[in-house]
């Protein structure tokens, strides 16, 4: 196993372990399906050894917490998951900082606050707030837009604040809460109406006797004769409930037991998204440790939600060293790539071709034979849907939320390390030929080359393939006594979509189309036709003519990819050369009413070509949804260099190797303050700038047609609130799963003054309007 990976299992687990299996199931009177486990002969719980894909006990904070009903811990941990991680984006803050009043842990509220929880059943729910006063003494409570009586208090001090949840307002799935404050005043800069230290949802009709399960209270080391393990620790009666894709041959490995004098019974349960509740693992606990692997191979590939419960006997149960694991891997050793190439395609959308669409009209042959020797990531997602922001992931492997590199006029700040530097500082010869106006020397992308050439920003350049993969070629090969690191940005499918008539013809052959589109005024007529009055409408035989100059910039690229290829074939170099081939965004044809790019987060703008090819690296697909953030961290392993400091970025080589990586697969995306997508192979979620949230099968519905009540699929949405909200919350975007975080890499981007020589080199690429 890599040193790289070695060190992210150990940030991310606690504790990975190997155990015999050991029969310890028993039988139980529930109404629920009863399951199967390794123990009983579910099939892969064999001895042997074991990675950590989730490791719960590090991860409690993320799990429903319920006892005598959900409870919810402000300004802990545990609060990220119900506030969308106090994402405000371009709406009402909501949700303020955090603190504390001696051991009591508080956030403050602005003039509103916002909670998604989940119930399995439609129930009535007594609410306690647990707050302080601060601008008002009023609350109007809505649930799920039903608005609740208004309550109004007195008093400056910590009080309870109850109310009433009628049972015909809530429903099984999903379930949103909404504080409407009085007023507010503003304390340190903000405004804040109150402080809120928890909310606690009982079902009934009264308030719990039990005692709050506040967060931090339900993890600790737990001895057991004479042997002491981290555990969780619930009272009888309490449940902790993540929601977690099941990885392939995945099982659950634990140990259980209770303290004094024991005599109650652990229960695990398993609910799929689509599937019933059903009961995997059922053991009578003491107060000596029994250790158990549950297999849960049957539910590889889907989002489960996970419950722990005990029930009866005396003493707390301990739930030690629990983690979702999988058969351990070891990565085929191989020698350090000698060079790495990476082609960026601008504006090509991953279902105009076969490798990612196999009813695409496209012909791309040298691409394709390409893709028949590499791996392909079959859902490969941009970080943004335009240019700088998701060029500025790739080559800095950071969130474009933290690289800051956001808007026309952002410029990458100097304190952000780019992917050039961290090659050079290693010893690589760097070269940067790239077309795209944005990632140019104005917008701070100039860091790190020995050489760098903007195609759109130096005079009299040709900014065609043909010309960029000539003076690339030209310079691999004056370096190919020394190892480096070369960045090809081309731009033919772009606006003005303008291709040689040959490549034109193989998609629209007419002679006689006398429409509006013009191959150097496709730039300016995608602006005109977008918005909600455009100025421009294209008729069918406009969209015919449209589609084939964009068809046709993408045959033509190919031919010139492949004449690059063949130059570091001829020369020697491919053999030892790591060859990436990857988009930034995609283009709209109209399929969810507009054109173009840079305005949506539609996947025929984020779902981009991603392929990575070595020699000797077996050809595969990889089914996992990834970002292309994740670029750097790979090449850095492959090259056999130390792994960039800080990033988001995670290494592929795993995937690429056909195993697993530890944690979620999981990719975001985002565009401006205006969406935050999370996104799996199955199901994408993104909420809005004001907080209002779309869902999508993408597996039954890639075009994105028809959008998912989240309550008719609530276990995968439960599964990708709890995760945005914990990403967005992150202050530490490369350990975003971590409980407790620390200052992360979040850079601010400068401002340029755009003059009228770069407004207008922008404006011929179609931006700018």
């Amino acid at each position: 196993m890599s040193t790289k990976r070695s060190l992210w299992l150990a940030v991310l687990c606690a504790s990975a372990f190997s155990m015999s299996v050991m029969a310890v199931v028993g039988c139980g009177d529930d109404d629920d399906e009863e399951g199967t486990s390794a123990e009983n002969g579910g099939g892969s719980g064999s001895e042997g050894n074991f990675d950590t894909d989730l490791d719960l006990v590090a991860l409690a904070h993320l799990a429903d917490v319920d006892r005598d009903g959900l409870f919810i811990d402000f300004g802990t941990p545990a609060q990220a998951k119900y506030t969308v991680g106090d994402w405000a984006g371009s709406g009402d803050p909501g949700w303020g900082s955090r603190g504390n009043e001696g051991d009591l842990t508080f956030a403050n509220a602005g003039r509103r606050g916002r909670l998604y929880f989940h119930l399995d059943e439609p129930s009535a729910r007594f609410v306690t707030l647990h707050l302080k006063p601060v601008g008002t003494r009023a609350i109007t409570p809505y649930i799920n837009n039903e608005q609740i009586q208004s309550i109004f208090f007195e008093g400056d001090d910590w009080q309870d604040v109850t109310f009433q949840i009628p049972s015909e307002h809530t429903r099984a799935g999903e379930n949103y809460l909404l504080f409407s404050f009085g007023g507010v005043e503003t304390v340190g800069g903000e405004d804040v109406s109150v402080r809120i230290a928890s909310a606690r949802l009982t079902e009934g009709e009264s308030a719990p006797s039990s005692e709050a399960p506040a967060y931090g209270t339900y993890t600790s080391s737990v001895e057991l004769g004479g042997n002491a393990r981290e555990s969780l620790v619930t009272h009888g009666g309490m449940s902790l409930t993540w929601y977690a894709e099941i990885p392939e041959n995945g099982s659950l490995s634990l140990a259980l037991g209770q303290e004094g004098e024991g005599g109650g019974t652990a229960r695990i349960f398993v609910r799929p998204e689509g599937g019933s509740r059903t009961k995997v693992h059922e053991a009578r606990t003491n107060n000596t440790w029994q250790s158990a692997r549950v297999n849960l191979s049957e539910y590889a590939g889907q989002v489960v939600q996970l419950t722990f419960v005990g029930e009866g006997g005396s003493g707390r149960f301990a739930w030690a060293n629990a983690a979702i694991q999988y058969p351990a891997v070891t990565l085929p050793e191989a020698e350090p790539a000698k060079n790495v190439v990476v082609v960026l395609v601008d504006t090509l959308r991953a279902s105009k071709l076969h490798p990612w669409n196999g009813e695409s009209r496209v012909r791309t042959p040298v691409l394709d034979a390409l893709a028949q020797e590499s791996v392909v990531f079959e859902h490969g997602q941009s970080s943004e849907n335009w240019t700088k922001p998701a060029v500025g992931a790739i080559l800095t492997g950071l969130h474009p939320m933290d690289h800051g590199a956001r808007t026309q006029s952002a410029v990458l700040s100097d304190s952000v390390t780019m992917v050039s530097e961290h090659f050079k500082s290693n010893g690589f010869a760097t070269g940067g030929f790239i077309a795209n106006g944005y990632i140019s020397d104005r917008f701070g992308f100039d860091q790190g080359w020995d050489r760098y050439k903007n195609f759109i920003r130096e005079s009299g350049a040709s900014s065609e393939a043909r010309d960029v993969f000539q003076e690339a070629g030209d310079w691999a090969l004056e370096h190919r006594d020394e190892r480096f690191f070369l960045y090809v940005h081309t731009i033919d499918p772009h606006v003005p979509y303008d291709p040689e008539e040959e490549f034109v013809s193989m998609y629209d052959s007419r002679s006689n189309y006398e429409g509006q589109v013009r191959p150097r005024m496709t730039g300016e007529l995608l602006a005109n036709a977008k918005g909600n009055n455009p100025s421009v409408v294209f008729s069918p035989s406009d969209v015919r003519r449209l589609e084939a100059l964009h068809d046709g910039e993408i045959t033509q690229h190919d031919r010139h990819m492949g004449a690059f290829i063949d130059r570091l074939k001829e020369s020697g170099l491919w053999e030892d050369t790591v060859f990436v081939f990857v988009s930034d965004h995609g283009e709209e044809f109209n399929e969810h009413g507009s054109w173009g790019h840079g305005h949506s987060i539609y996947q025929e703008l984020l779902h981009v070509p991603f392929l990575i090819h070595r020699e000797g690296l077996n050809p595969r697909r990889v089914g996992a949804a990834v970002g292309t953030i994740d670029i750097p961290s790979t090449l850095t392993e492959m090259a056999g260099i130390p792994a960039m400091n800080g990033v988001a970025s995670r290494s592929l080589l795993p995937l690429m190797h056909g195993q697993q990586r530890p944690g979620p697969e999981v990719a975001m995306s985002e565009f401006l303050d205006e969406r935050r997508v999370m996104i799996t192979s199955h199901w994408k979620f993104f909420v809005r700038g004001n907080l209002r949230h779309n869902m999508f099968d993408l597996r039954e519905d890639p075009s994105e047609s028809n959008q998912l009540d989240v309550t008719d699929n609530p276990i995968a949405a439960r599964y990708l609130r709890t995760l945005q909200g914990q990403f967005l919350g992150a202050s530490d975007r490369a350990n975003w799963l971590d409980a407790e975080q620390r200052a992360g890499q979040r850079h601010r981007a400068g401002e340029v003054q755009m003059d009228s020589e770069l407004q207008q080199q922008l404006r011929e690429l179609g931006y700018l309007n």
